[in-house]
């Protein structure tokens, strides 16, 4: 078959109502991380990994933390499309309840919806498609649900990579647009910042030295402070963003330290140590005392090479079903970054038309996921068929 026969064939075997109910069933199990709780999918995830005749396998590092892939197929190429379980907390806004899903104008809603359980599902039902089109392919292909994606992936794809988790070719549906998809993503650092001062009673602040005000100096110096930012083109410049802080025992105490943490997420072509250096000058610049020093958790900047196979035949397959897809980068970090590090090439893509992960009434297009189901099958199936 030519290739847009093979790709017809896919289009008309995607289950919509199947897909749709395995997206409530998940969205339906509080798996907000923390503490995760991911076994609660574990027989939803089972069920339907059967019935496209998978081999499961189960990991679990920690007591209801888990992770399951299932395996079709054998030896190399072997292509993986993996989704994460766990998900950020509600919040507040919501116009119903976030852990019931519920279908309205043609989008599915609940926490969940587009980050990442929505995805899952749509990537289930495009491998069943895939198989049931009963197209000749060599290799295998890997369909996962992982632990652990929004706190850092110790539990989940960390742990997986030390089990020797190494597919070929890996898409991660959890980022991009429906017309972009992700080859880079910025690096991220955590700074931390104090600021020391003299205690004293608080009707006679003047004989203390308030660390509080030392601390809002600097924060002032910042304002109009940008990185010096010489970077690869395919990145945007790089963001700081303020997001703790922390000082003072009790109002009638004049504060003797205040702690801050920033978020910096920094593009390929910069470094942590120049960065570190840029706001070290700032406070000397001031002549402020501050201390200023680089947090446990930081992630390098990673580029795929944008002419890589997995990034041609994503774009070609895309454009058969009637998709341009642009190429970028982003300031959001994914399973791609660990894989990559790993030297495991991966793309990032999204059923997402607008940023309304995380935020309340998370909604994807049903329509969107149905696309989704067929281009990442038709990625799959691009990689795995048989001449």
């Amino acid at each position: 078959m030519e290739n847009l026969a093979w790709l017809d064939a896919l289009s008309s075997r995607i289950d919509k109502e199947e897909m749709l109910n395995l997206a409530s069933r998940l969205m339906e199990k509080n798996t907000v991380n923390p503490p995760g709780n991911e076994f609660l999918v574990k027989d939803i995830l089972i069920e339907y990994l059967k019935k496209i005749g998978a081999r499961i396998k189960v990991y679990e590092p920690a007591p209801g933390r888990l992770s399951i892939l299932g395996c079709i197929g054998e030896d190399s190429p072997v292509v993986a499309i993996i989704s994460h379980m766990d998900v950020v907390p509600p919040g507040e806004g919501w116009d119903f309840d976030p852990f019931s899903p519920r279908i309205k104008d043609g989008k599915i809603y609940g926490r969940g919806a587009v980050d990442n359980k929505g995805p899952f599902a749509a990537s289930w039902a495009g491998v069943k498609a895939l198989l049931d089109a009963k197209i000749p392919l060599r290799g295998t292909i890997v369909l996962g649900a992982v632990a652990d994606e929004e706190k850092g992936s110790r539990y989940g794809m960390q742990y997986l990579l030390e089990k020797d988790f190494h597919p070929d070719f890996c898409i991660i549906p959890d980022g991009g647009k429906l017309d972009e998809i992700v080859i880079g993503e910025k690096g991220r650092m955590e700074v931390y910042l104090r600021t020391q001062g003299k205690s004293a009673h608080a009707s006679e602040p003047q004989k203390g030295e308030n660390a509080i005000y030392k601390m809002v100096s600097y924060l002032e110096s910042l304002k109009n402070f940008s990185f010096k930012n010489e970077h690869h083109p395919l990145f945007e410049p790089a963001t700081l963003n303020l997001g703790q802080i922390k000082g003072g025992q009790a109002p009638n105490i004049v504060p003797d330290s205040c702690e801050a943490t920033f978020d910096i997420r920094y593009p390929l072509g910069m470094e942590e140590d120049e960065m570190l250096c840029e706001l070290k000058a700032l406070a000397s610049k001031y002549n402020l005392k501050v201390e200023i020093a680089k947090r446990n958790f930081s992630a390098k900047p990673h580029l795929l090479d944008i002419e890589h196979p997995l990034t041609e035949i994503f774009k070609d397959t895309a454009e058969k079903i009637g998709i341009s897809l642009k190429v970028g980068t982003m300031g959001g970090i994914t399973l791609a970054k660990n894989l990559y590090f790993r030297n495991i090439p991966a793309v990032v893509h999204s059923p997402a038309t607008e940023s309304v992960a995380h935020q309340a009434n998370e909604y994807v297009k049903i329509e969107n996921l149905v696309t989704c189901a067929k281009i990442w099958a038709g990625v799959v199936g691009g990689l795995l068929k048989a001449d």
